[in-house]
């Protein structure tokens, strides 16, 4: 797997990864996947746009479905297929992550994601 940097941010200049991540491969602008996530936080009393029921209720809408690609693989050993993923991720201690990988790319921050562990894999729905 390849990684090219990709950072964007509000006009404020803060990020997150999952508006980040969902940028990329959505193709959106960080504003818009910024309200969108909170308007569904609002409509689920959710405690944040991070959480995993609104982040995965965004995808449901663009028909991203998770799958199994295999528990405890590292994101610079997933065998995907060509095409768009998100992948959400952690270093088996505090640290949770989301990144976007298009055509076995990944685009993130900085390349230290491709040591980071998976927990899910979501992907169009075929």
């Amino acid at each position: 797997m390849k990684y090219k940097e990709f950072y964007i941010c509000d006009r404020n200049g803060k990020s997150n990864c999952v508006v980040r991540s969902l940028c990329k491969v959505f193709n959106e602008v960080y504003a818009n996947v910024y309200n969108e996530l909170c308007d569904i936080t609002k409509e689920l009393n959710s405690n944040s746009y991070s959480d995993i029921e609104v982040f995965e209720t965004y995808m449901k809408k663009r028909d991203y479905i998770s799958t199994n690609y295999g528990k405890d693989l590292k994101i610079k050993d997933l065998q995907l297929d060509y095409g768009k993923y998100l992948v959400l991720c952690w270093d088996k201690k505090e640290f949770y992550h989301m990144v976007s990988i298009i055509d076995n790319v990944l685009y993130d921050k900085d390349d230290r994601s491709l040591e980071l562990y998976t927990i899910k894999v979501y992907r169009q729905n075929r």
